[in-house]
């Protein structure tokens, strides 16, 4: 008689099997990324990845938004030092604004997005795809070479890992992804203060700048009220996913206990 370890198999209702996945990450495990996301975000060569990130998701917010208020999304360009610049078109003064603010909220939302899919419902391998698929999709409004390189090998990163790695790991990444989409959006809350910036070396009004241009009064209470915004969306992301996780297990039940036995 040979005993042997039972697969980490549980069975489907079809009579077949499928593999288990990752439960979903314990709280302590969920903070602790959070702060090593926020350690990463300290070093400014670690940092280089989510700065890319963060930019393409804040201009993606302005593209996205000027289509969503019937203008138009021209061309996207991400520079060298992971600066960004999107070009876009609307027809009346309040949906710019709208546009504008959408580049501020836009890597906060995305992270609140990332978020529920990954912590609310256990979809990681489901929310890198689609981080990759977007990443591709960009290419079209892409302005120069170097933005369609950058995107082509973050998407590639994102497709290999989404392909390749193992749950666990993989588990791992999106969170810390999602993370740093919220994160940044929050220890870079200068930017909203920000009358004026520059990019590649020429001077541009900041959106917030814009904002107090088309709608009065001073930039930096635009800039306030986007950065509560962002805190805002960050928490509900946080605690809605909870939530939503909890009523999923409670619906399920607990999951069966693997046990092994002979096999003759």
């Amino acid at each position: 008689m040979i005993r042997r370890r039972a697969k980490s198999h549980v069975p489907n209702s079809a009579g077949g099997n499928i593999r288990r996945l990752p439960p979903r990450l314990p709280a302590q495990e969920f903070w602790g990324l959070a702060l090593i996301t926020f350690l990463i975000l300290q070093v400014p060569v670690l940092r280089m990845p989510v700065r890319f990130l963060s930019t393409w998701a804040h201009e993606m917010g302005h593209g996205l938004g000027a289509i969503m208020t019937g203008g138009a999304f021209i061309s996207l360009q991400i520079t060298e030092d992971f600066g960004g610049l999107a070009v876009t078109q609307s027809f009346e003064s309040r949906w710019r604004a709208v546009g504008l603010a959408g580049g501020l909220l836009g890597p906060a939302i995305l992270g609140a997005l990332t978020i529920m899919l990954v912590r609310g419902l256990n979809w990681y391998r489901v929310a890198t795809g689609l981080l990759t698929v977007s990443l591709l999709i960009t290419q079209v409004w892409a302005a120069d070479s170097f933005t369609r390189i950058v995107l082509g090998v973050a998407a590639v990163v994102f497709g290999l890992a989404t392909w390749k790695l193992p749950n666990r790991p993989l588990l791992y990444l999106a969170h810390i992804v999602a993370l740093a989409f919220s994160l940044d959006a929050l220890t870079g809350f200068g930017y909203f203060f920000m009358g004026g910036g520059n990019v590649s070396g020429q001077m541009y009004r900041s959106d917030t700048g814009q904002m107090a241009d088309l709608l009065g009064g001073p930039h930096w209470l635009w800039g306030g009220l986007l950065l509560v915004l962002s805190v805002v969306i960050t928490i509900a992301s946080v605690v809605l996913s909870d939530a939503w996780a909890r009523r999923r297990v409670a619906k399920r039940g607990p999951e069966p206990r693997l046990q092994g036995g002979p096999i003759r």
